[in-house]
């Protein structure tokens, strides 16, 4: 009965103070929203799909010998889905078409053999002529289109010579379709529809939610001490309370505003900002009590081996900047040695761990997230134990 009402005054007290609610509260959001937005081009656009330039082809082909299978190429690059990505231009022959390609006026240039139809009904393999150009991403979307109608083609041969009783000419129109069939064998979406890539919004929501909740534990630890500066710790020493009673008091008082302000944080960033939490509720409540934890372990740690409330809080705003410059809580930091060193935080594990809940990601990747998040504050509750044996909570 005493913890709560220690804890129900320490609430009180931390919800009347304004520079509480500022920066508890209010901060973060703003910093998610400045760095979401400033730092945006540094992520990927999340769910939506990139508008890519059509890619301008210089087609080569003989007219006189086009047959059935140079005809069906033709309708299948004016179906509605290609015209889309691709924009033909017919050029007379490879020379003209390779000046275009050097002049930059044209991005890839195909080139029809003369006996591409003959080669196709004589059962062997449809080839044609292709010459890339410098921009990478159109040599791949341009590609990806004439490979696909080749791979049709192809495929049925390869059907026509196992089956045997079926002609050669019947199985390349079943397979790649008719001259005015119009099907498109390139699909333009995303890899996954469920792991997608985290948005700068969703990246600095995490990172912001984790550095405010161990700011909570600082708060927490100034609270500590302001019982004892304030002499009102003797006030309560002289009561029937113990002086674990009183710790532990304070800390849940600190933790349920911890979680109201994760509430808050999680809530109004979904609502301003569209971020996106993921679809586990569970797991992600798990990672926050943990974090929640972990906060207020290492600010009883901090609280009781510091002697005054000067070094104690420059030793917080010292541990949780550097533990979050190191996760890449600032801005995404690439694999080499300070990322090796972010991997001995809390942050990174709480990063890890939501952000696989953002992306859906596998569940056992999250329960081991989880369950290093876990481990990180049972070593921290043997470390207060220990501490407060050691030290204890006195005036």
């Amino acid at each position: 009965m005493n913890i709560w009402i220690i804890a129900w005054f320490e609430l009180r007290r931390m919800f009347r103070t304004r520079t509480v609610i500022m920066n508890l509260f209010l901060l973060p959001l703003i910093l998610i929203f400045i760095l979401g937005t400033a730092l945006s081009i540094f992520f990927n656009s999340g769910d939506k799909i990139p508008d890519l330039d059509p890619v301008k082809v210089a087609m080569v082909e003989s007219v006189g010998n086009r047959g059935a299978v140079t005809s069906q190429l033709n309708t299948y690059l004016q179906g509605p889905d290609i015209v889309k990505m691709i924009i033909v231009q017919d050029v007379a022959t490879t020379e003209e078409a390779e000046k275009l390609l050097r002049s930059q006026k044209v991005d890839y240039v195909v080139t029809v053999p003369i006996d591409f139809d003959h080669q196709v009904m004589s059962g062997k393999e449809a080839k044609l002529q292709l010459m890339l150009g410098s921009n990478r991403t159109a040599n791949m979307v341009a590609g990806t289109v004439f490979d696909s109608f080749l791979d049709e083609i192809n495929h049925g041969q390869a059907v026509a010579s196992v089956v045997g009783s079926m002609g050669l000419h019947q199985e390349v129109a079943i397979s790649s379709g008719a001259p005015g069939d119009t099907h498109s064998y390139v699909t333009v979406g995303k890899l996954n529809d469920e792991a997608t890539s985290y948005s700068a919004a969703q990246y600095f929501a995490v990172a912001m939610l984790i550095m405010f909740l161990l700011y909570s534990g600082s708060t927490a630890s100034d609270s500590l001490f302001s019982e004892r500066e304030n002499h009102t710790l003797y006030r309560l020493q002289s009561m029937p309370i113990s002086h674990a009673q009183i710790l532990v008091g304070k800390m849940i008082g600190s933790s349920i505003v911890a979680m109201v302000q994760t509430l808050v944080i999680i809530a109004v960033s979904y609502l301003l900002y569209g971020t996106n939490w993921g679809q586990q509720p569970l797991l992600l409540a798990v990672t926050c009590m943990l974090l929640i934890f972990a906060s207020m372990a290492i600010a009883a740690i901090v609280a009781l081996m510091s002697k005054s409330s000067s070094s104690a809080s420059n030793f917080m705003q010292f541990l949780i900047v550097a533990m979050t410059f190191f996760s890449g809580g600032f801005l995404p930091i690439p694999v080499g040695f300070i990322q090796n060193i972010g991997e001995f935080t809390l942050n990174h594990w709480g990063m890890q761990s939501i952000l696989q809940i953002m992306l859906h990601g596998d569940m056992s990747e999250i329960i081991s997230s989880i369950g290093m998040l876990a481990g990180i504050c049972a070593a921290l509750l043997a470390v207060t134990a220990i501490v407060y044996r050691k030290v204890g909570y006195h005036a």
